[in-house]
């Protein structure tokens, strides 16, 4: 079956970048902004861990988030702030600080 981008819920989105960065492996550019675009549609929606998996995996594959998408997810972890776990604050921070 074959899944389009606009029907990926935020666990989703977060789950595939997350999994390709784990496994290294390039990420075709149609995909990626695809997923990023998904992501800052569905920002509202995104829990703490998903917003820290997200980042994170921008980061580590040494992509630049789309400005949008940063500024959606610095919102969303700023409203959603105290349900962070010392995990999601570490990863998110870093991200923050790698991808400028």
């Amino acid at each position: 079956a074959t899944v389009t981008a606009g029907e990926f819920d935020p666990q989703g989105v977060a789950n595939l970048l997350w999994a390709l960065a784990v496994l290294g492996e390039i990420v075709d550019r149609g995909l990626l902004q695809a997923m990023q675009s998904r992501a800052t549609v569905t920002a509202g929606q995104f829990d703490p861990q998903g917003v820290s998996n997200l980042m994170w995996a921008l980061a580590t594959m040494g992509e630049r988030a789309d400005p949008g998408l940063l500024e959606a997810k610095q919102r969303r972890a700023m409203a959603t702030a105290g349900q962070f776990n010392s995990q999601n604050v570490a990863n998110l921070m870093w991200a923050l600080a790698v991808l400028g």
